[in-house]
């Protein structure tokens, strides 16, 4: 393909996922695999680039391969559902002040009863967790949860009666019981999601240069069939990003993949281009160790 690196057509690819999409990278670049060690924040670089990590005194640049394809990192993204979380908290208690409130002022509550019109219950019908872990943990949401709208339904037929004195004791043993138990649960769910929130990192090697790259999974090493790689469509979106400009289709499951073009991740225009505040001197050079580095040599 013009233009486009020649790699070795036995060689096997990594599979990779990054927000549900496979990518795959090439095993010729690839150093090592890790668990994504702390990045330190430096200046003046691109914002898919998240920072350095030091590995065995390699000093890498770590390419957000999220934020290179236009997404948001999983740090935006797990930071914004722990905060839709801590709000469909926050609706709950809410909804039970309200429905007080509804109580004391002998008038009509016309929050949600039926625990799947609330905010969070419309997203938990329709919200589907990939983590086992999250996916264990939103299941016990469902009884309370049911259980805290019914209450409203009983505190209806109470005002109704004129039993207002025992509608407000059965909100405050809500408060004490159902509500207390779903706020246990929704700062479970967002430490657990925080703490599951883990990224792999892969180290490569291109042009004489090390980085690393964050994916979400690593899935596998494969080979693909002779003749299965061809250049991505121009009427798919992914095609007017340098960093994928090809694809194939896995072996057994026929599943199309993303490959990556190492030589443009760092860079969003000249592969060759240095970053922000790196000199020539100080370029990552991946024939020689960090001691021979050091000494010059």
């Amino acid at each position: 393909m013009p233009g486009l690196r020649a790699y070795p057509a036995e060689m096997p690819w990594a599979i990779v996922e990054v927000r549900n999409q496979l990518f795959a990278i090439a095993t010729e670049d690839m150093r090592e695999m890790l668990i994504m060690p702390h990045a330190a924040e430096a200046p003046d670089l691109p914002d898919y680039i998240r920072g350095v990590v030091n590995l065995r005194g390699r000093v890498l640049p770590v390419v957000d391969l999220r934020k290179r394809m236009g997404l948001a990192s999983m740090a935006e993204e797990t930071e914004a559902f722990r905060a839709l979380m801590q709000q469909r908290e926050q609706d709950h208690r809410n909804w039970l002040n309200e429905l007080e409130l509804s109580v004391r002022e002998r008038r009509e509550f016309t929050l949600a009863t039926d625990p799947h019109k609330c905010k969070f219950g419309q997203w938990y019908d329709r919200y589907r967790a990939e983590n086992v872990w999250v996916a264990g943990l939103l299941g016990k949401f469902d009884a309370p949860h049911r259980a805290i709208h019914g209450v409203a339904k009983e505190v209806e037929k109470r005002k109704a009666a004129g039993q207002y004195d025992q509608a407000e004791a059965l909100i405050a043993s809500t408060r004490e019981g159902l509500l207390a138990q779903l706020v246990r649960l929704f700062a479970e769910l967002r430490d657990l999601v925080g703490k599951t929130a883990v990224e792999m990192a892969v180290v490569l090697a291109s042009r004489d240069r090390w980085f690393a790259v964050s994916v979400d999974l690593a899935l596998a090493i494969e080979k693909f069939p002779p003749g299965n790689i061809e250049e991505v469509p121009p009427q798919l979106a992914v095609a007017r990003n340098s960093v994928v400009r090809r694809l194939a289709r896995r072996a057994k499951s026929k599943e199309v993949v993303l490959l990556i073009e190492t030589d443009v991740l760092l860079a969003a225009t000249d592969p060759d281009a240095p970053l922000p505040g790196e000199a020539d001197g100080c370029r990552l050079d991946a024939s020689r160790d960090p001691e021979q580095r050091a000494a010059g040599s």
